[in-house]
Order: C-alpha cells, then sequence, then structure tokens
C-alpha cells in the first residue's frame, strides 16, 4: 500500500503568511476572546455568582429593605457595566467604578459620618454616625478554569477561520 501526498508550495505560503499576520494582529482575536469573557462574566453577575462558582454572600436584611431592585450591586446599574479592552498584544476586562474594588475585596469595619448635613438618613432611620459592619467579599472579575477553557476555544475557532479563509 502507497500513499501519496502533493503540497504545493504557493498553497503553504498562502496558508503560512494568513496564520502569521494572524498572530502579528491579534486586535481582532483578542476582541473576540474580550467579547467571549465579558459575556461569561455579565451571566455570572446575574446569577450572583464569583468567578470561581460561588455564590456571592447575601444582602443585609437592612439593606434589602432600602433596594428598589432586587439583584445584588445592580442599584444604580454602574459598578457591573464591565467592558474589555485591547491593547497591543494583551486583552482587559474590567470596569471603571471605582466603588467596585471594596466589593470585590470586602472591606472592613468602618464609620460613616455625613459630609454636608447634620445627620445621616437610611431605612427610616437618622444618625449623626453609623457604624458600617463592613462590606463581605463579593468578587467581580477573574480567571477561572472554565474562563481558560473558553479562551482556548475562541483562539481555536479563530485559527481555523483563518485557515479556512486561506484555502
Amino acid at each position: 500500500m502507497q500513499f501519496q501526498y502533493e503540497i504545493q508550495p504557493d498553497h503553504l505560503v498562502r496558508v503560512l503568511r494568513a496564520v502569521g499576520h494572524a498572530l502579528v494582529t491579534p486586535a481582532q482575536l483578542l476582541g473576540s476572546i474580550g467579547e467571549s469573557l465579558l459575556r461569561v462574566n455579565d451571566e455570572r453577575h446575574a446569577q450572583g455568582l464569583a468567578p470561581d462558582g460561588t455564590r456571592w454572600a447575601e444582602l443585609s436584611p437592612l439593606t434589602q429593605q432600602t433596594k428598589r431592585r432586587p439583584q445584588m450591586l445592580y442599584e444604580n446599574g454602574d459598578l457591573l457595566r464591565f467592558q474589555y479592552q485591547v491593547q497591543g498584544d494583551s486583552v482587559a476586562i474590567g470596569t471603571t467604578d471605582w466603588k467596585a474594588i471594596f466589593h470585590h475585596n470586602g472591606t472592613r469595619p468602618y464609620v460613616i459620618r455625613p459630609k454636608t448635613a447634620k445627620a445621616l438618613r437610611f431605612a427610616g432611620i437618622m444618625r449623626k454616625q453609623v457604624r458600617h459592619p463592613g462590606l463581605p467579599a463579593r468578587p467581580l472579575v477573574g480567571f477561572p478554569d472554565s474562563d481558560r477553557r473558553l479562551t482556548e476555544d475562541v483562539v481555536e475557532d479563530h485559527l481555523m477561520a483563518v485557515l479556512n479563509a486561506s484555502r
């Protein structure tokens, strides 16, 4: 039994150039990765899950009383408005809301004092100061194994599309 395969050099050169171009100019690939990671992070946030799949700590009963919306961390809609950014050969995902770090890492107990009024008002209670018990950590972003596998799949799909387009 004999097997013969003929390679056409011009086709091989075309394929190698296409793959080389895809690797040298990764913006489209990184954009696809960013979109995919943004989607899975949004899904986790909507379910109240940390990147590792664990549930976020429940809201305190007092906080639940005062919320206008039932979803955790969605009161004004800014905290979980995540985006991705492609820069050179990297992609970053996150939020520009400065309060996110406190929710992501949690905080120690702290005292809240009024800045412009004489007293604070919360849940119908008036106080000159409030001893806040601190925020439990509710991790917002990470890179668990499931995200790594998703990224690998996106890279594979992208390279297959490049190979198929260069036929």
